[in-house]
């Protein structure tokens, strides 16, 4: 049950991302749904940061098997890297007036934070669920 929610959760932000990336390649005429985009990503991803502490993260590091609890604590501080990065990025370009005023900037930056995430999601499937399956 964890694992399959966990598992739609990242099938829905993969599918959000890549739709970002894809208005990304023209900034100036989608900017409203970007800033609503980058808004409605905060939601989703608070939503499973707090599913993944809660159900996931709890179960791993209580693991008997020390290297499974080593491997989460890992994830844990890594995200909380990515965790800061994004809200920083969200809070200097969550409005379309925000975006447009430091166009050049967030165009670098916007690639960057949804790459990241992107591969953090890949890298949670790939490293961390198959922990609990």
């Amino acid at each position: 049950m964890i694992h399959q929610n966990l598992t739609r959760q990242h099938k829905d932000l993969y599918k959000l991302l890549s739709d970002m990336k894809s208005l990304g390649y023209n900034v100036e005429s989608n900017v409203d749904k970007i800033a609503l985009n980058i808004n409605l990503l905060a939601g989703k991803i608070n939503i499973h940061l707090q599913s993944e502490d809660k159900y996931l993260y709890s179960l791993l590091l209580n693991a008997s098997n020390p290297e499974i609890r080593k491997i989460a604590k890992n994830f844990i501080i890594e995200m909380g890297h990515i965790s800061k990065s994004f809200n920083d990025f969200k809070l200097k370009f969550n409005t379309k007036n925000k975006i447009l005023k430091n166009i050049n900037e967030f165009k670098i930056e916007y690639a960057k934070i949804i790459d990241s995430i992107f591969n953090r999601l890949n890298k949670e499937d790939k490293n961390l669920y198959i922990l609990i399956k």
